[in-house]
């Protein structure tokens, strides 16, 4: 499966999953590193955009696209599985508990989630401890070439 990560170009070939070790998110705890990457670019883009006031998505940010072999991913995990404020912000233990104990497990390299965004889009945890993640092969660094008309000009 092909999945996509955006970040600073600066932190885009770090797939430690420091900053969610650090910081925490939706589906791991602080203390807990994992790396959120997505079904496809856009879902990616809309992930960052939902975080990120548009003035501040620059030039600095590229994107990675990398190919997980499928019988590593966990793809059982569906919407009728979680409750119905799984999407609530900031994010509830529903899922920061299903994610850690996803990692903790450590039986699979990734656990496909939906998009709290776009729900039947899809997000893709990975696991940067799991014994298979050297099986992670990067196809694709690049610049982040959004259309301008997405940026707003705050001057």
């Amino acid at each position: 499966m092909r999945v996509f990560r955006i970040a600073k170009k600066q932190y885009l070939e770090d797939l430690s999953g420091e900053g969610s070790r650090l910081f925490g998110g939706r589906w791991n705890k602080k203390g807990m590193p994992m790396l959120y990457f997505s079904d496809s670019l856009s879902t990616s883009l809309l992930e960052v955009l939902v975080h990120l006031d548009f003035k501040h998505l620059t030039k600095d940010f590229g994107y990675i696209e990398i190919d997980i072999p499928d019988n590593l991913i966990d793809t059982k995990l569906k919407l009728k599985d979680l409750d119905d404020n799984w999407r609530d912000n900031p994010p509830k233990s529903i899922t920061t508990n299903l994610g850690t104990a996803f990692l903790k497990a450590n039986k699979k390299l990734a656990l496909k989630v939906p998009c709290a965004i776009l729900p039947m889009a899809s997000n893709i945890l990975i696991n940067p401890k799991h014994k298979d993640f050297t099986k992670l092969k990067v196809i694709k660094v690049a610049d982040l070439d959004i259309d301008s008309r997405l940026i707003v000009d705050t001057k």
